[in-house]
């Protein structure tokens, strides 16, 4: 407000005034300060400005009409008598709405001498008569964009116009006013934004954590009733904002917000927990009751969103968790409310689940691992198994699948189907996967200086590490490293990573041009794709072993197999079967010309030291 004292400055050059007066409007001022830093409410500093005015004016009776909408509503006029303001508390802006209606339309001063011949007043002017007020003068008050806030009006019981003075007076009012309004405007959206989403208006985080503390502290068990609190993202949502802009996405997120606000009671609370998320708190449910609550919620969203010439569907993915069945404290619910929502993505999306102590436990159990996952290269705490691969025609073992094992200190062996997608999901598979890389080459590398009869060391590559820029030199680093011929590594990769087809065939080139084998993993399982296969430069299939479990029981297995073993040689392409673990199994394979195989009829996956000792024995 130091623009004010400016104006005081002004004002005593421009008109004749008492320092009296000065000084009334300075203390005034200096009023007004100290009620906005005390927290006054605006209504009661609107009035002191209205008295301050009052005060120095010549007979003047003050209000402030607020804008609310397209009309105007009361925000202070202590000495209007009620039986008129209650007259004006609802006033349109408009062309010809008395003073101060009119005064916001146009956004300029109106003046009105005479408010009983006042063409203004002509629908308005009874009630202002009837209470002895005979002339209004009205000053929009506007912000820095011109848009109006509020209206500054100064009646009085005679007629009059203003005279230099009241027009400088009510410069100084309505700069006072506009000052005190935006300072409660700037006020509640700090608030507002401390507490609500900015797009969808619903409380975010912190207030629905405040709101749900409240409720479990005047939570009163009665007749099985509990509180309830839903967790749930929208699945997809990322296409939706990669596909039709982040725009629509907004949009879409609001008119969710809307229907979910029309799926509950007036004191259940809505919220925004960020970017597609939400929650719900339902107080004094039964547990049926919140089945409906979760299928309304499916139901309502299961409708489309017409959205500029889109129509877009979403569906969400619910967790809930109970009090007091499922935790004492807000965070642990809405923690278990989210374990649960995770758990319907794992199963399909599109659903609902109640939270289960059980899936806290396995998600403890994974971020164990995780935690311990990023400690166990430094650690030196993987090994590699190796499991034979056997030349079908001369039983004779040519090359082996290196195989990744996780011995922990203190937890023992760690399957893989444990830690490997844990390792995908975080990213670490990339530097476990160029470990074993790198650790089969230099053991590929011993043995033949030492004399072992293997000429080939298979490796698999996982998905991720597969599209890795770095793939390829990464791979002819450790090849230059290690100095073995690139003809005795073979690379496996999974027929799901061709699916995009131009970059697979890219990189395989690529890694073909390096002079290494590739192999295609659990073949008959994923794309199959057979007009790209011939494309690839791959130089094995090997048959998943779900078609070799039951090829001697089995005729559409046998079939399977018998397919792909003319395919693969209709290419010129080596076939190995996985899964070996019978001589019935193995006497089908060789009668369809099958190349090689393994499985535990030959071999379980072993260390180094008891490959050696197999490959002795095989050999004598």
């Amino acid at each position: 407000m130091k623009s004010l004292i400016d104006f005081y400055k002004a004002l005593y050059s421009k008109v004749q005034m008492d320092k009296t007066t000065i000084q009334t409007l300075v203390n005034g001022q200096s009023k007004v300060l100290e009620m906005l830093s005390n927290g006054s409410s605006l209504a009661e500093v609107l009035d002191s400005i209205n008295l301050l005015i009052e005060k120095v004016s010549s007979e003047g009776i003050c209000s402030v009409l607020l804008v609310e909408d397209n009309h105007l509503i009361l925000g202070s006029a202590p000495n209007l008598p009620k039986d008129y303001y209650e007259n004006i508390e609802e006033l349109p802006i408009g062309p010809s709405a008395a003073s101060c209606g009119t005064a916001a339309y146009l956004k300029k001063q109106v003046i009105v001498s005479n408010i009983a011949v006042d063409p203004l007043w002509m629908d308005y002017k009874e009630k202002a008569l009837e209470n002895g007020l005979k002339s209004c003068w009205s000053n929009p008050v506007c912000d820095t964009q011109q848009n109006v806030l509020a209206v500054f009006a100064m009646y009085f019981r005679n007629n009059r116009t203003p005279s230099d003075w009241d027009i400088q007076l009510m410069e100084h009012a309505v700069k006072l006013i506009q000052s005190v309004i935006q300072h409660f405007r700037s006020e509640e959206e700090i608030s507002f934004l401390r507490f609500y989403d900015e797009l969808t208006g619903l409380p975010n985080r912190k207030l629905f954590l405040e709101k749900l503390n409240i409720a479990i502290n005047l939570y009163t068990k009665k007749h099985g009733k509990m509180l309830a609190v839903f967790y749930f993202d929208l699945d997809q949502f990322k296409l939706i904002n990669d596909t039709l802009g982040h725009k629509i996405g907004d949009i879409l997120l609001k008119g969710v917000a809307e229907r979910l606000k029309s799926c509950i009671r007036d004191n259940d609370v809505a919220s925004r927990q960020g970017s597609d998320e939400f929650s719900l708190l339902v107080n004094n449910v039964s547990k049926h009751e919140v089945t409906v609550i979760a299928e309304r919620i499916n139901d309502i969203l299961a409708k489309s969103f017409e959205i500029e010439d889109h129509e877009v569907f979403v569906t969400p993915s619910i967790g809930i968790s109970l009090y007091p069945l499922d935790g004492d404290s807000a965070d642990e619910l809405v923690r278990k409310a989210d374990v649960a929502m995770n758990q319907v993505k794992k199963v399909g999306s599109n659903n609902y689940q109640f939270y289960e102590a059980l899936w806290d436990k396995k998600t403890n159990e994974r971020l164990m691992i995780e935690n311990e996952l990023r400690k166990a290269i430094d650690k030196n705490e993987f090994k590699l198994h190796y499991q034979p691969i056997i030349d079908i025609a001369t039983n004779k073992i040519n090359s082996v699948e290196a195989l990744i094992r996780w011995n922990h200190p203190s937890l023992g062996m760690i399957p893989p189907d444990k830690f490997i997608p844990i390792a995908e999901e975080t990213g670490l598979i990339v530097t476990i996967g160029e470990w074993v890389v790198n650790e089969a080459c230099h053991q590929l590398k011993q043995w033949q200086d030492s004399g072992l009869p293997l000429s080939t060391i298979s490796v698999n590559i996982s998905i991720r590490q597969f599209y890795q820029p770095n793939l390829v030199p990464m791979i002819a680093q450790i090849l230059r490293d290690t100095g073995i011929n690139p003809i005795c590594l073979t690379i496996e990769i999974t027929e799901s990573m061709t699916m995009d087809v131009e970059k697979a065939t890219t990189i395989l080139r690529d890694l073909k041009n390096l002079g290494v084998n590739i192999s295609i993993d659990d073949f008959g399982t994923g794309y199959s794709s057979l007009s790209y296969l011939k494309k690839f430069p791959i130089d094995y299939l090997k048959i998943d072993r779900s078609f070799i479990r039951d090829i001697d029981k089995c005729k559409d297995d046998e079939n399977i197999a018998t397919a792909i073993l003319l395919m693969g040689k209709t290419l010129g392409l080596n076939i190995i079967a996985e899964g070996v673990e019978t001589s019935e199994q193995l006497g089908i394979l060789r009668n369809h010309n099958c190349n090689e195989a393994q499985g535990y009829l030959f071999s379980k996956p072993i260390s180094n030291d008891e490959l050696k000792t197999f490959v002795t024995n095989l050999t004598n």
